[in-house]
């Protein structure tokens, strides 16, 4: 697709592709207070079942992790979205919780807007990889950026973990 370079969150499959694992990216479950006014908040994945919850279109399976436990589930969505700007706005304006990652919901968190949810339980994190076609005939400026973004510190953006 005439594209040198592309950064890729989750599984990348592709046979042509080489990919660099660059960080690992928290994802946090949130409400805003408008919604916990009105809703109890949860206190265990389970009861994410009886909430409103806004879901992407490809993370129907919500997982969360507590020590030893884990547990899966899948709760029925409100709203179901393939845009992360969507479901944090909707969060934010009281349509049900979500799960972001924290650099999405990070500002808003900051400032109130939203609130972390399930103290105790996390989602398993997940990879962010630099994908490109092949190593051959790599220009000066793609050896450039490719070497820059191996060198990148994640880290500064909220809720990014460096690999």
């Amino acid at each position: 697709d005439r594209i040198d370079f592309a950064f890729r969150v989750g599984d990348v499959t592709g046979q042509d592709l080489v990919l660099r694992r660059v960080s690992h990216i928290r994802r946090t479950l949130v409400a805003s207070p408008d919604y916990l006014v009105r809703h109890t908040a949860p206190r265990t994945p389970e009861d994410l079942l009886s909430h409103r919850c806004l879901l992407h279109d490809a993370q129907l399976e919500w997982v969360f992790v507590s020590g030893d436990d884990r547990m899966s589930i899948r709760p029925m969505p409100a709203a179901l979205s393939d845009a992360m700007g969507y479901l944090l706005h909707a969060a934010m304006a009281g349509s049900g919780l979500t799960l972001l990652p924290a650099y999405v919901c990070q500002p808003a968190i900051a400032s109130g807007r939203l609130i972390e949810l399930l103290p105790g339980w996390e989602a398993p994190q997940y990879s962010m990889a630099l994908v490109f076609q092949t190593h051959k005939n790599l220009s000066q400026p793609q050896a450039a950026f490719r070497s820059y973004a191996q060198g990148f510190d994640f880290s500064q953006l909220a809720g990014v973990v460096t690999a």
